[in-house]
């Protein structure tokens, strides 16, 4: 495998890691979580399963819909459902992230998990090994019905959400910071990091495959 895979493959489990912490953090500040947390904790909760399980299986499902629309998708997504998953179920078993009982300790656990999330979400883009499933479904969304994909992702989180509430989900005051806030905080980010995500193109599995082969035989 050529060197810069192996570096891009670091990036996206360096980056997995670090989002899974933020999301872990996230769900211990018990205050509320972003919509597709509250979706997987809600699943989690009606089948029995751990988060993490939930989390693979709506990643799933997620990059099915939009691989139905027409999208593609990459090693990494594949990678990024499974590990992130793995990561989360790992640091609560753990234990080393302990839940929170007042909105005066969740709301600092919230915000920190916020960032990291937006660190790791940075550092798995940076691969470019293939967008997060939910992602790919917002842009499937948007290029199959002409919308936006911002107008796509807000009507589906609504829906998320509420699904994820209905099943038992945690819905509270970081639902709504994380629904106002996450996207500036991403951009924020990105802009101190000088980082444009739109401008990355993100491999799918066949040009990955080709380059690999390309590589091979050179």
């Amino acid at each position: 495998m050529p060197n810069h895979y192996i570096r891009r493959l670091l990036w996206l489990v360096a980056g997995m890691l670090v989002s899974a912490v933020g999301i872990t953090m996230m769900l211990q500040a018990n205050i509320g979580l972003e919509p597709w947390s509250v979706l997987q904790q809600g699943l989690a909760q009606t089948l029995g399963i751990t988060y993490g399980t939930a989390s693979m299986i709506v990643g799933a499902v997620a990059i099915g819909a939009a691989i139905l629309c027409g999208e593609s998708f990459g090693f990494g997504t594949i990678i990024n459902i499974i590990l992130c998953a793995v990561f989360i179920d790992g640091l609560l078993w753990l234990g080393w992230i302990p839940p929170m009982h007042s909105l005066l300790t969740g709301l600092p656990m919230l915000l920190v998990g916020l960032e990291l999330l937006a660190l790791g979400t940075w550092m798995y883009m940076k691969s470019a090994l293939g967008a997060g499933p939910r992602d790919a479904l917002m842009v499937a969304l948007a290029r199959k019905t002409g919308r936006s994909v911002g107008l796509c992702r807000a009507t589906v989180e609504i829906f998320v959400i509420i699904a994820g509430f209905l099943l038992g989900g945690q819905v509270g005051i970081g639902t709504v910071i994380c629904a106002v806030g996450l996207g500036s905080l991403f951009n924020l980010n990105f802009h101190f990091l000088h980082f444009r995500a739109a401008e990355l193109h993100q491999e799918n599995v066949a040009e990955t495959l080709q380059n690999l082969r390309s590589a091979k035989s050179q």
